[in-house]
Protein backbone atom coordinates (compact mmCIF):
# COMPACT_ATOMS: atom_id res chain seq x y z
CA UNK A 1 0.00 0.00 0.00
CA UNK A 2 2.46 2.35 0.50
CA UNK A 3 4.54 1.64 -2.53
CA UNK A 4 1.72 2.04 -4.10
CA UNK A 5 1.12 6.20 -2.73
CA UNK A 6 4.49 6.61 -3.20
CA UNK A 7 4.04 6.05 -6.68
CA UNK A 8 0.96 7.89 -6.66
CA UNK A 9 2.64 10.53 -5.42
CA UNK A 10 5.85 10.74 -7.70
CA UNK A 11 3.70 10.36 -10.47
CA UNK A 12 1.69 13.67 -9.39
CA UNK A 13 4.89 15.73 -9.19
CA UNK A 14 5.88 14.13 -12.53
CA UNK A 15 2.77 15.85 -13.82
CA UNK A 16 2.99 19.17 -11.56
CA UNK A 17 6.48 19.91 -13.14
CA UNK A 18 5.08 18.99 -16.78
CA UNK A 19 2.46 21.47 -16.71
CA UNK A 20 4.29 23.68 -14.68
CA UNK A 21 7.14 23.83 -17.62
CA UNK A 22 3.71 23.73 -20.46
CA UNK A 23 2.57 26.94 -18.34
CA UNK A 24 5.51 28.94 -18.54
CA UNK A 25 6.12 27.65 -22.28
CA UNK A 26 3.04 29.21 -22.81
CA UNK A 27 3.59 32.13 -20.98
CA UNK A 28 6.80 33.16 -22.75
CA UNK A 29 4.89 32.35 -26.26
CA UNK A 30 2.70 35.28 -25.19
CA UNK A 31 4.66 37.70 -24.03
CA UNK A 32 6.80 37.13 -27.04
CA UNK A 33 3.72 37.95 -29.20
CA UNK A 34 2.97 40.79 -27.47
CA UNK A 35 6.37 42.19 -27.31
CA UNK A 36 6.91 41.59 -30.90
CA UNK A 37 3.57 43.50 -31.47
CA UNK A 38 4.78 46.23 -29.32
CA UNK A 39 7.40 47.93 -29.50
CA UNK A 40 9.54 45.19 -31.34
CA UNK A 41 7.61 45.71 -34.43
CA UNK A 42 7.28 49.02 -34.42
CA UNK A 43 11.10 49.43 -33.94
CA UNK A 44 11.90 47.02 -37.18
CA UNK A 45 9.00 49.12 -39.50
CA UNK A 46 11.06 51.18 -40.25
CA UNK A 47 13.71 49.48 -42.05
CA UNK A 48 10.93 47.98 -44.47
CA UNK A 49 9.24 51.58 -45.26
CA UNK A 50 11.44 52.68 -48.21
CA UNK A 51 9.59 52.50 -51.10
CA UNK A 52 10.64 53.19 -54.95
CA UNK A 53 10.74 56.74 -57.02
CA UNK A 54 12.29 55.40 -59.89
CA UNK A 55 12.74 52.07 -62.21
CA UNK A 56 15.92 50.67 -63.20
CA UNK A 57 16.20 50.10 -67.05
CA UNK A 58 15.27 45.86 -67.59
CA UNK A 59 18.33 43.63 -68.70
CA UNK A 60 18.08 42.66 -72.47
CA UNK A 61 18.31 39.31 -74.12
CA UNK A 62 19.03 39.15 -77.81
CA UNK A 63 19.91 35.17 -77.69
CA UNK A 64 15.83 34.46 -77.76
CA UNK A 65 13.07 36.38 -79.41
CA UNK A 66 10.33 37.01 -76.18
CA UNK A 67 12.93 36.40 -73.48
CA UNK A 68 13.23 40.12 -72.52
CA UNK A 69 9.24 40.53 -72.34
CA UNK A 70 9.22 37.21 -69.66
CA UNK A 71 12.33 38.17 -67.88
CA UNK A 72 10.70 41.82 -67.17
CA UNK A 73 8.23 39.65 -65.70
CA UNK A 74 10.70 37.02 -63.62
CA UNK A 75 13.08 39.88 -62.96
CA UNK A 76 10.76 42.06 -61.55
CA UNK A 77 8.96 39.41 -59.24
CA UNK A 78 12.68 38.65 -58.61
CA UNK A 79 13.30 42.52 -57.11
CA UNK A 80 10.52 41.95 -55.17
CA UNK A 81 11.85 38.47 -53.42
CA UNK A 82 15.23 40.80 -52.99
CA UNK A 83 13.53 43.82 -51.04
CA UNK A 84 12.01 41.36 -48.47
CA UNK A 85 8.30 40.76 -48.55
CA UNK A 86 6.13 42.49 -46.34
CA UNK A 87 2.89 41.42 -47.47
CA UNK A 88 2.92 38.86 -44.72
CA UNK A 89 5.14 40.14 -42.51
CA UNK A 90 2.31 40.76 -39.43
CA UNK A 91 3.35 43.20 -36.75
CA UNK A 92 5.32 45.64 -39.02
CA UNK A 93 2.75 46.26 -41.37
CA UNK A 94 0.64 47.93 -38.04
CA UNK A 95 2.43 50.71 -38.36
CA UNK A 96 4.03 51.67 -41.67
CA UNK A 97 2.48 49.74 -44.91
CA UNK A 98 3.69 51.76 -47.71
CA UNK A 99 6.29 49.54 -48.82
CA UNK A 100 3.27 46.94 -47.85
CA UNK A 101 0.84 48.38 -50.07
CA UNK A 102 4.05 49.05 -53.15
CA UNK A 103 3.96 45.45 -52.79
CA UNK A 104 0.72 44.12 -53.13
CA UNK A 105 0.35 47.37 -56.35
CA UNK A 106 3.39 45.06 -58.08
CA UNK A 107 2.07 41.74 -57.25
CA UNK A 108 -1.37 42.77 -58.95
CA UNK A 109 0.43 43.80 -61.88
CA UNK A 110 2.70 40.84 -62.06
CA UNK A 111 -0.35 38.44 -62.05
CA UNK A 112 -1.94 40.00 -65.16
CA UNK A 113 1.54 39.62 -67.01
CA UNK A 114 1.99 36.18 -65.92
CA UNK A 115 -1.67 35.78 -66.88
CA UNK A 116 -1.45 37.15 -70.15
CA UNK A 117 1.98 35.24 -71.03
CA UNK A 118 -0.17 31.65 -70.48
CA UNK A 119 -3.05 32.80 -72.13
CA UNK A 120 -1.97 35.20 -74.62
CA UNK A 121 1.53 35.47 -75.47
CA UNK A 122 2.84 32.01 -74.97
CA UNK A 123 -0.25 29.96 -75.47
CA UNK A 124 0.46 27.41 -78.67
CA UNK A 125 -2.83 27.94 -81.04
CA UNK A 126 -1.52 24.64 -83.01
CA UNK A 127 -1.77 22.68 -79.76
CA UNK A 128 -4.15 24.63 -78.54
CA UNK A 129 -2.54 24.52 -75.12
CA UNK A 130 -0.86 26.85 -72.30
CA UNK A 131 2.79 26.31 -71.55
CA UNK A 132 2.46 23.69 -68.40
CA UNK A 133 5.25 25.71 -66.46
CA UNK A 134 3.35 28.63 -66.93
CA UNK A 135 0.38 27.26 -65.58
CA UNK A 136 2.28 26.09 -62.25
CA UNK A 137 3.57 29.67 -62.18
CA UNK A 138 0.04 31.89 -62.67
CA UNK A 139 -0.69 29.21 -59.87
CA UNK A 140 1.85 30.42 -57.54
CA UNK A 141 1.39 33.87 -58.36
CA UNK A 142 -2.31 33.92 -57.59
CA UNK A 143 -1.67 32.43 -54.18
CA UNK A 144 -3.04 33.92 -51.04
CA UNK A 145 -0.42 36.38 -49.82
CA UNK A 146 -2.31 37.42 -47.40
CA UNK A 147 -1.82 34.27 -44.89
CA UNK A 148 0.86 34.86 -42.04
CA UNK A 149 0.69 30.81 -41.17
CA UNK A 150 -0.74 28.82 -43.37
CA UNK A 151 1.62 29.64 -46.38
CA UNK A 152 4.50 31.18 -47.55
CA UNK A 153 4.26 33.87 -50.10
CA UNK A 154 7.54 34.10 -50.61
CA UNK A 155 8.06 30.47 -51.42
CA UNK A 156 5.48 30.43 -54.10
CA UNK A 157 6.99 33.66 -55.76
CA UNK A 158 10.65 31.88 -55.80
CA UNK A 159 8.41 28.74 -57.35
CA UNK A 160 6.80 31.43 -59.96
CA UNK A 161 10.56 32.33 -60.78
CA UNK A 162 11.31 28.92 -61.15
CA UNK A 163 8.77 28.37 -63.31
CA UNK A 164 8.87 30.82 -65.80
CA UNK A 165 12.60 29.73 -66.10
CA UNK A 166 11.62 26.00 -66.73
CA UNK A 167 9.35 27.93 -69.93
CA UNK A 168 12.42 29.99 -70.80
CA UNK A 169 14.61 26.66 -70.95
CA UNK A 170 11.45 25.27 -72.92
CA UNK A 171 11.32 28.08 -75.52
CA UNK A 172 15.31 27.96 -76.03
CA UNK A 173 14.70 24.10 -76.47
CA UNK A 174 12.22 24.43 -78.80
CA UNK A 175 13.52 27.37 -81.04
CA UNK A 176 13.97 25.27 -84.18
CA UNK A 177 10.98 22.62 -84.71
CA UNK A 178 7.84 22.86 -86.15
CA UNK A 179 5.14 24.94 -83.96
CA UNK A 180 2.66 21.45 -83.89
CA UNK A 181 5.59 19.95 -81.89
CA UNK A 182 6.52 22.87 -79.85
CA UNK A 183 5.65 22.73 -76.04
CA UNK A 184 7.14 26.52 -75.49
CA UNK A 185 5.99 29.38 -78.07
CA UNK A 186 6.48 33.43 -77.65
CA UNK A 187 3.88 35.03 -80.48
CA UNK A 188 4.81 38.34 -81.43
CA UNK A 189 1.48 39.35 -83.01
CA UNK A 190 -0.12 42.54 -82.39
CA UNK A 191 -3.60 40.97 -81.11
CA UNK A 192 -1.81 39.69 -78.67
CA UNK A 193 -0.34 42.60 -78.01
CA UNK A 194 -3.36 44.17 -77.81
CA UNK A 195 -5.05 41.91 -75.15
CA UNK A 196 -2.00 42.24 -72.78
CA UNK A 197 -2.33 46.28 -72.70
CA UNK A 198 -6.29 45.65 -72.31
CA UNK A 199 -5.81 44.13 -69.32
CA UNK A 200 -3.60 46.05 -68.06
CA UNK A 201 -5.49 49.18 -68.19
CA UNK A 202 -8.46 47.01 -66.76
CA UNK A 203 -6.73 46.25 -63.24
CA UNK A 204 -4.84 49.88 -63.31
CA UNK A 205 -8.89 51.65 -63.85
CA UNK A 206 -10.03 49.39 -61.18
CA UNK A 207 -7.53 50.57 -58.37
CA UNK A 208 -8.04 54.27 -59.63
CA UNK A 209 -11.84 53.67 -58.71
CA UNK A 210 -10.79 52.77 -55.11
CA UNK A 211 -13.00 55.10 -52.27
CA UNK A 212 -9.85 56.19 -49.87
CA UNK A 213 -10.28 58.23 -46.68
CA UNK A 214 -8.00 60.49 -45.05
CA UNK A 215 -6.55 57.29 -42.94
CA UNK A 216 -6.20 55.04 -46.30
CA UNK A 217 -5.01 57.38 -48.69
CA UNK A 218 -1.47 56.69 -48.29
CA UNK A 219 -2.40 53.26 -49.02
CA UNK A 220 -4.29 54.12 -52.36
CA UNK A 221 -1.25 56.34 -53.73
CA UNK A 222 1.16 53.44 -53.15
CA UNK A 223 -0.68 50.83 -54.25
CA UNK A 224 -1.12 52.66 -57.29
CA UNK A 225 2.65 53.64 -57.44
CA UNK A 226 3.26 49.88 -57.46
CA UNK A 227 1.20 49.23 -60.40
CA UNK A 228 2.83 51.62 -62.35
CA UNK A 229 6.21 50.39 -61.06
CA UNK A 230 5.34 46.81 -62.76
CA UNK A 231 3.92 48.18 -65.71
CA UNK A 232 7.22 49.97 -66.34
CA UNK A 233 8.66 46.50 -66.32
CA UNK A 234 6.63 45.09 -68.29
CA UNK A 235 6.13 47.38 -71.15
CA UNK A 236 9.96 48.01 -71.00
CA UNK A 237 10.58 44.23 -72.34
CA UNK A 238 7.72 44.69 -74.91
CA UNK A 239 9.17 47.61 -75.84
CA UNK A 240 12.48 45.24 -76.80
CA UNK A 241 10.27 42.15 -78.68
CA UNK A 242 7.27 44.03 -79.93
CA UNK A 243 9.00 48.07 -80.79
CA UNK A 244 8.96 46.69 -85.15
CA UNK A 245 5.52 45.29 -84.63
CA UNK A 246 4.27 48.65 -83.17
CA UNK A 247 6.63 50.68 -86.03
CA UNK A 248 4.38 48.47 -88.40
CA UNK A 249 1.19 49.93 -86.87
CA UNK A 250 2.36 53.51 -86.27
CA UNK A 251 2.16 52.84 -82.54
CA UNK A 252 5.31 52.89 -81.16
CA UNK A 253 6.74 56.79 -81.50
CA UNK A 254 3.60 58.34 -81.41
CA UNK A 255 1.68 56.21 -78.46
CA UNK A 256 3.88 53.52 -76.84
CA UNK A 257 6.97 56.09 -76.06
CA UNK A 258 5.02 58.22 -74.65
CA UNK A 259 2.96 56.20 -72.73
CA UNK A 260 6.17 54.79 -71.12
CA UNK A 261 7.30 58.22 -70.48
CA UNK A 262 4.24 59.00 -68.61
CA UNK A 263 4.48 55.93 -66.19
CA UNK A 264 7.79 56.64 -65.43
CA UNK A 265 6.90 60.45 -64.38
CA UNK A 266 4.26 59.24 -62.34
CA UNK A 267 6.39 56.86 -60.39
CA UNK A 268 8.45 59.49 -59.84
CA UNK A 269 6.76 61.27 -57.02
CA UNK A 270 8.06 61.13 -53.91
CA UNK A 271 6.58 62.84 -50.74
CA UNK A 272 7.82 62.44 -47.11
CA UNK A 273 3.62 62.15 -46.17
CA UNK A 274 0.88 61.55 -48.19
CA UNK A 275 -1.61 64.10 -48.09
CA UNK A 276 -4.64 64.76 -50.32
CA UNK A 277 -4.65 68.35 -49.05
CA UNK A 278 -1.74 68.94 -50.87
CA UNK A 279 -3.50 66.80 -53.92
CA UNK A 280 -0.83 63.59 -54.09
CA UNK A 281 -3.75 60.92 -54.17
CA UNK A 282 -5.80 63.33 -57.22
CA UNK A 283 -2.86 63.88 -58.66
CA UNK A 284 -1.51 60.54 -59.36
CA UNK A 285 -5.18 58.74 -59.40
CA UNK A 286 -5.15 61.75 -62.80
CA UNK A 287 -1.99 60.03 -63.99
CA UNK A 288 -3.19 56.76 -63.93
CA UNK A 289 -6.45 57.48 -65.69
CA UNK A 290 -4.53 59.33 -68.29
CA UNK A 291 -1.99 55.99 -68.15
CA UNK A 292 -5.10 53.93 -68.48
CA UNK A 293 -6.31 56.11 -71.18
CA UNK A 294 -3.61 55.66 -73.44
CA UNK A 295 -3.10 52.12 -72.54
CA UNK A 296 -6.48 52.06 -74.43
CA UNK A 297 -5.47 54.29 -77.29
CA UNK A 298 -2.34 51.81 -78.05
CA UNK A 299 -4.56 48.82 -77.75
CA UNK A 300 -6.89 50.03 -79.96
CA UNK A 301 -4.52 51.12 -82.67
CA UNK A 302 -2.64 47.92 -82.79
CA UNK A 303 -6.11 46.00 -83.16
CA UNK A 304 -7.10 48.21 -86.13
CA UNK A 305 -4.02 50.44 -87.18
Amino acid sequence: METLQNKLCASWQDWKSFFKVLFNIVLISVLSIVLWFFPLSLLVAPFYSITNDSVKNITQYDELLGKTTVYSVRNGISDLLDEGLVTNFTGVNLYIDNKYYEQVGQIEMYRIAVNTLENNLARNRGTGGANKYLVKARSNIYADYTLPIFTSYTTRLKQTVSNIDSYVAQLQKDENIGMNEKEAVFIINSDNLAEVLDKLKQQLQTNTMLKSSFFTDDDKFYQLKGNLIAISKFLQGIDYDFKDKMKDKSSYTENFVPLLQLVNEAISQNHIVILEAFGHVSKLEKQANIIAQKLGELRDKLRNG
